[in-house]
């Protein structure tokens, strides 16, 4: 039997329901995804140092990642309506263009530094 594959939208959002405390069970019930799957990748998680940061801090952070996501996930929505309209396309700008895409790199690179901070924070 071929190994299922999951979509990085669903990687994430597994991650992030594990970032906020919730048990591995009760994450792989919700996404309906095998517990042993789950548990592969808190164990991830938690290798990478993740597992320090307190409660209240991974409930923010996957607060933060969630509604990164989500936003993220509208965007290419959209982008990918507008793409497929050439003529929409050609009316764009490189400046409109590259904003489209800045906003999504400054909110990831927000998100770990925050996630990175929270860490240290945790170690000290």
């Amino acid at each position: 039997m071929m190994a299922q594959r999951y979509s990085d939208e669903t990687k994430a959002a597994v991650m992030a329901a594990l970032l906020t405390g919730q048990s591995v069970s009760s994450v792989a019930k919700e996404y309906a995804i095998p517990r042993g799957t789950v548990a592969g990748w808190s164990a991830k998680v938690n290798d990478a140092g993740v597992s320090a940061v307190s409660n209240t801090k991974k409930e923010e952070i996957g607060d933060l990642l969630i509604a990164y996501l989500r936003a993220s996930l509208a965007a290419l929505k959209v982008q990918v309506e507008h793409f497929s309209d050439k003529a929409w396309l050609t009316r764009q700008t490189a400046s409109d263009l590259a904003v489209l895409h800045g906003v999504q790199t400054d909110k990831a690179i927000r998100l770990l530094e925050a996630l990175a901070s929270a860490g240290e924070e945790a170690a000290a």
